[in-house]
């Protein structure tokens, strides 16, 4: 029984992986600073699967993601708008204790960049973060098309941190 479940399981998963759209965002600070972690997600059906690539902070194992489409409204939080809800298992993933959890807003669209090179428009992503059940912060910034680690982009900073409210 189990074994035809899992088979079940497996088929769905293909089958949705043909369907699926695939995107990939570093995570820019709101100072502009590239997080050494970046989300890559596969979207189907309005439902949300991928992976914390955890590779430029030097980590062999990268993080689950999972969740679904969502709109924040304007009354929400500083980050609104259309746009993917999830968990992440980065914390956990990184600190080995198995409780600690880290649930990120993001929009799907990076944010431009100007002559400068600093980021435009409002924040994209924003995350809570609790450890063994206790709310501890959160923290928020822009969306990069730039990846840490290809083609030249480095991260000046560590995996995503929280900011202690």
């Amino acid at each position: 029984m189990k074994l035809k479940s899992l088979l079940v399981i497996t088929l769905f998963v293909m089958a949705c992986s043909f369907a699926a759209s695939a995107q990939s965002f570093g995570f820019a600070s709101t100072g502009g600073g590239l997080y050494c972690n970046f989300e890559q997600l596969s979207i189907s059906g309005g439902f949300v699967g991928g992976y914390d690539n955890l590779s430029a902070c030097g980590s062999g194992v990268n993080s689950t993601i999972s969740g679904f489409n969502a709109t924040v409204p304007n009354d929400g939080p500083s980050v609104h708008g259309p746009g993917v809800v999830y968990g992440d298992s980065i914390y956990a993933t990184l600190s080995g204790d198995p409780y600690a959890q880290w649930t990120v807003f993001s929009k799907l669209k990076a944010n431009k960049v100007n002559k400068e090179g600093q980021y435009t428009g409002t924040y994209s992503w924003i995350g809570a973060a609790s450890f063994s059940g206790v709310f501890v912060g959160t923290n928020e910034g822009y969306l990069s098309s730039s990846v840490p680690g290809k083609n030249g982009n480095y991260a000046s900073k560590g995996a995503t941190t929280v900011n202690k409210k």
